[in-house]
Order: C-alpha cells, then sequence, then structure tokens
C-alpha cells in the first residue's frame, strides 16, 4: 500500500465508525475469507471502529438458522464491541419463535436474504413488523459478492430493485438497511418509489466501488459505512470514501449512523 493510502486509513480510524455489516464464519467458496471473533476484535482495534454489527454465515448456508445465530450470540456474548444480527427465514415454519429466542438472548436485530433461502421478498414484510415489536433493527441483503465472479456452486440471487421498492412502499414507518446496492440501483430504487424514499431507509457503501469520486455524489444522510467482512475487503470502502471530497460532518453521518 502507499503512503497516502496508509495516511487515509489512519484518518479513518479516528472517526469512531460503526461497522454494519459484518459476518462470523467462512464463506462457503473462498476459505481465506473467514472470521472469528478475534478475528473481527482485531479488525476493529486496526481501523478504530467503535462497534460491529455481525450475524453468521452459516445462517445463510446451513439447513436452518438457529445453529448459526446461537453461534454468533455465543460468540460475540458479552463484549459491547458487537452487535449481534439474527439472520430469519420466513419461509421456515418457527421463524416467528426463532425471532422472539433471539431477542431474549440479546440480539440487536435481524438480517433477512431472500436471496438466499429462496423466498418472496414480500414475505420480509412479516418478518419487519415481527422486528418492531421486539424493537429490533432490520437489514434486507440484496447481494453479497459480485453476480459476475459468483462461484457456479452458489444459488444465491440478487434482489429486484423493483421486489425491494415494493417492499418499502409496503413498510414505509420501519428502519431499514438495504445491504448490497450500488449507486445505479439507488437510482432505480429512488424512480420506482417516485423519488419519496422514506427518510428511514438506509443503504451501506460495500458495492459502491465504482469510478473514483462516486462517493462524492451520493446523499451521506442516506448511505452507511458497512463493509462486507470477511467476504469483502473492507479496506477499498474506507479508501474510498476517506479520498473523497466529503466534508467531515459528512462522514460522521455515514460513519455513525442512528437508526
Amino acid at each position: 500500500m502507499t503512503a497516502e493510502g496508509r495516511m487515509l486509513l489512519r484518518a479513518f480510524s479516528q472517526l469512531g465508525v460503526i461497522d454494519t455489516m459484518c459476518h462470523l464464519g467462512t464463506w462457503p467458496y473462498r476459505l481465506t475469507a473467514s472470521a472469528d471473533a478475534d478475528g473481527l476484535r482485531a479488525y476493529a482495534r486496526r481501523h478504530g471502529l467503535r462497534s460491529l454489527w455481525v450475524s453468521h454465515l452459516s445462517a445463510l448456508f446451513g439447513f436452518d438458522t438457529h445453529t448459526g445465530n446461537r453461534a454468533a450470540l455465543t460468540e460475540c456474548a458479552g463484549d459491547e464491541l458487537f452487535r449481534v444480527f439474527a439472520v430469519i427465514d420466513p419461509s421456515e415454519a418457527d421463524w416467528r419463535s426463532e425471532l422472539a429466542w433471539a431477542a431474549d438472548a440479546g440480539a440487536f436485530g435481524v438480517r433477512v436474504a431472500p436471496g438466499f433461502h429462496h423466498y418472496p421478498v414480500p414475505l420480509v414484510a412479516e418478518v419487519i413488523d415481527a422486528a418492531a415489536t421486539h424493537g429490533m433493527s432490520v437489514q434486507l441483503i440484496a447481494r453479497m459478492d459480485d453476480a459476475r465472479v459468483r462461484h457456479p456452486s452458489c444459488l444465491a440471487r440478487d434482489l429486484d430493485v423493483h421486489d425491494i421498492a415494493d417492499l418499502v412502499r409496503s413498510r414505509p414507518e420501519h428502519p431499514l438497511v438495504i445491504s448490497g446496492l450500488n449507486a445505479a440501483d439507488w437510482t432505480e430504487l429512488s424512480r420506482h418509489l417516485s423519488d419519496a424514499v422514506p427518510e428511514t431507509v438506509r443503504l451501506d457503501l460495500w458495492h459502491v466501488n465504482g469510478p473514483t469520486g462516486i462517493v462524492d455524489r451520493l446523499d451521506p444522510a442516506r448511505w452507511v459505512f458497512g463493509s462486507g467482512l470477511p467476504v469483502q475487503t473492507p479496506e477499498a470502502t474506507m479508501l474510498q470514501m476517506m479520498a473523497s471530497d466529503l466534508p467531515p460532518d459528512a462522514l460522521r453521518t455515514i460513519t455513525t449512523p442512528r437508526l
């Protein structure tokens, strides 16, 4: 890395960032894409992060979500650095019981991944309603990797933006963080919603990795920092942010979301 790159990362570490999209476990198609709780703690120390929002990758790829959710809560127990998001699959018969158990066990929020669990996006609306009764935040995983380099054995699909727009339109009151959209997707989402995107909707930055300066053209009140670690390389997003012309107050808005 260049001296300028190291300088930008040092500046990033002074912001006290909240990373809204991290994972425990191993990405099945790349052995080196793996993280345990100690690895995430080291990542947080290295970059001055104040909080990590985490779930377990095995809840996306396993036969059920409970095993991964339990592993995440166990690994992160007692450490204020972590905010555990339980992965909920509304096509499972007992998903409401799983959500209630996760809330009682200390989960901070809920993640849903229709593209991995292969159910219609409108089912997420029921999860949003149930999460609201427990005071839990909701994150929708629209994609986790770039389809152009996706392993052929991976059956996950990217979500259609118009389906996301219909979901947002049906539940405009409850906060929702959407992970894995890019700037073009955001433009399309806004168009579907006639530019009336509820203020409660946020999007994370890890997939906004296009031409230099693209971050400058985003609304900082709409985006949050989410790295996608360990599936993605977090420094790419960090460097893009710090190389932008965003003023300090905009950087604080992105890196310390209030949801």
